[in-house]
């Protein structure tokens, strides 16, 4: 059974394990299977599905004022990116190098 094959059948079992109202032990008796598989396979699958997830970062968005303000106060502008009309990320220059540096890998990982 492929790698892919295995966590298709393991993320269902534990579905089903976990929809039965059982314990742990029961279901693993019922079914024929090691609790110790079944806790490897929880642990694993666990495991996958918080490393999998990105990591969040807020931020205030500033307003059209705030930013026209800025701008000319300043005398410097920010760059402005434009994804669709719902979607505008605009760098000011003190941003911070960390922070473009997630923001760049992020556009280009869900671009």
């Amino acid at each position: 059974m492929k790698k892919d094959e295995k966590l298709v059948l393991w993320t269902e079992r534990l579905k089903a394990f976990q929809a039965s109202g059982q314990t742990c032990k029961e279901w693993c008796q019922e079914h024929q299977i090691p609790v110790s598989t079944m806790t490897y396979w929880n642990r694993k699958l666990r495991a996958m599905e918080n490393s999998s997830q990105p990591e969040l970062i807020f931020a205030k968005m500033p307003t059209e004022q705030e930013l026209s303000a800025r701008d000319t106060m300043n005398g410097s502008s920010a760059l402005r990116i434009f994804i669709t009309n719902s979607i505008r990320v605009e760098i000011m220059p003190d941003c911070p190098q960390e922070l473009l540096h997630i923001l760049i890998r992020s556009l280009k990982e869900n671009a």
